[in-house]
């Protein structure tokens, strides 16, 4: 895959590239940069398949450089000294989010999921229609999930329902597939917030336009249109049915 590494910090460039010529062969880095004018520049001329990008830089962040970009045609991997990103790189759909100092299993772990990326010939997501789309409130259309053996694009209106199970979240999908990340329910929750998501309980976030009906007895629980029942909060009670009302 041609890459090319954006960071401000030489050593970070350094050990990166170490990193890449020991553990990944079939890496070629076309360009290195230290900056969101540079980078810019670079991407334009090199077109790579891969940027291993930082966030914060003299000039600018990561996520300005991705926005002056109508349309992606690379994979992102973001590597940085601060975690205050993590949830935004994620909900705009990057491979993965490293932090330094750069762990060598962590990078071979993202560059073997944006293989797949690239195997898959998935399609690369507008970061700028993302980051629009965050201050607006909106819902991303699609995410993209993985697992141990898979990396999948699922379009977020066929998402039923999400469990949390520790470190870990199930999701439910309209075909009957169930998908095992290992994220947790506070980070979708995050990122589905301000749409038709809700949370019902602590393990439990539901997609409102598969409601079918709550069910009184036994306490109370929700049933989804795939039969699938799920508990219900008594502090959330008040503030589902008026959501679903308003959506009515």
């Amino acid at each position: 895959m041609r890459t090319v590494i954006i960071d401000d910090e030489n050593s970070v460039r350094e050990t990166t590239k170490m990193f890449l010529e020991l553990y990944a062969k079939d890496i070629e880095i076309v360009d290195e940069c230290a900056s969101v004018a540079e980078g810019y520049e670079s991407l334009c001329r090199n077109k790579p398949d891969l940027v291993l990008l930082d966030v914060e830089m003299p000039d600018g962040t990561g996520f300005d450089l991705l926005a002056k970009f109508e349309k992606l045609n690379f994979s992102v991997i973001f590597i940085t000294g601060h975690n205050d990103f993590a949830i935004r790189a994620f909900k705009f759909s990057a491979v993965d989010y490293l932090l330094k100092p750069l762990d060598p299993e962590d990078l071979i772990n993202a560059l073997e999921r944006a293989r797949q990326l690239k195997d898959h010939e998935i399609d690369r997501f507008n970061l700028m229609a993302k980051i629009n789309k965050d201050d607006s409130g909106k819902l991303p259309e699609r995410i993209v999930l993985s697992d141990v053996d898979n990396l999948y694009m699922v379009e977020t209106k066929d998402i039923i329902r999400c469990k949390s199970e520790g470190n870990y979240t199930y999701f439910y999908l309209s075909d009957g597939s169930e998908i095992l990340i290992s994220r947790t329910l506070k980070e979708y929750d995050e990122m589905f917030s301000g749409s038709h998501f809700f949370r019902t309980h602590q393990s439990h976030l539901i997609n409102l336009n598969y409601f079918s009906r709550y069910n009184k007895k036994e306490g109370g629980f929700i049933v989804m249109k795939d039969g699938s029942e799920v508990p219900l909060a008594v502090r959330k009670k008040e503030n589902l049915f008026n959501l679903i009302k308003s959506i009515g």
